[in-house]
């Protein structure tokens, strides 16, 4: 990938953008490269100097639309992940975050850029806006010394990822199971 540092913030600013709306209105699969340049008002040689691959661009695209605030760490580690929750709720809602997130799953399953992008962009990139909160919970004995901050991140993500997959509704009675279920063994 070429050095982000040398990307013209008005270009990138533009393709991101362009990128977003062409979601919003054909859904992930609709969308090209191609379609994306010319909404964009760029060349496709210019994206694909920035980006490698589609799934790539998506990523990018998916993290500018989901940017989450860091919870208020003096609270107890269930209420913050209700904030993230309702945060990542609410731009599922109003963005097209949750078509470009179906979509990067769903071309994980046979094209490996995706798989790549996935893994390393959204699963590895994002990991810590669920297990920072709560290894500093833990770390601050506010969760049990046993308490697996991983394991509890990867089942919020894994709930979340079926629910959009599968078109499900994401409110605040979704996140309260799944607060309920991830902290079912924590003391109040």
């Amino acid at each position: 990938m070429a050095d982000p540092s040398r990307r013209s913030s008005s270009k990138q600013a533009a393709i991101l953008a362009a990128a977003a709306s062409l979601v919003a209105a054909s859904g992930y699969r609709a969308v090209t490269i191609e379609a994306v340049a010319a909404a964009a008002g760029v060349g496709k040689q210019t994206i694909y100097r920035w980006w490698p691959s589609k799934p790539a661009l998506f990523i990018d695209v998916y993290d500018q639309l989901v940017a989450v605030g860091a919870p208020d760490r003096t609270q107890s580690a269930p209420r913050q992940v209700r904030a993230i929750l309702r945060q990542v709720f609410g731009l599922y809602a109003t963005t097209p975050a949750a078509a470009i997130l179906a979509g990067l799953i769903a071309d994980a399953q046979h094209d490996e850029a995706a798989r790549h992008a996935l893994i390393h962009g959204l699963i590895g990139g994002r990991g810590p806006v669920l297990t920072q909160p709560l290894a500093a919970a833990r770390a601050q004995g506010r969760l049990p010394a046993d308490f697996e901050v991983e394991w509890a991140a990867e089942m919020v993500v894994a709930l979340i990822w079926k629910r959009v997959l599968s078109g499900g509704t994401l409110d605040d009675d979704f996140a309260e199971r799944i607060i309920a279920s991830v902290f079912a063994k924590v003391a109040p």
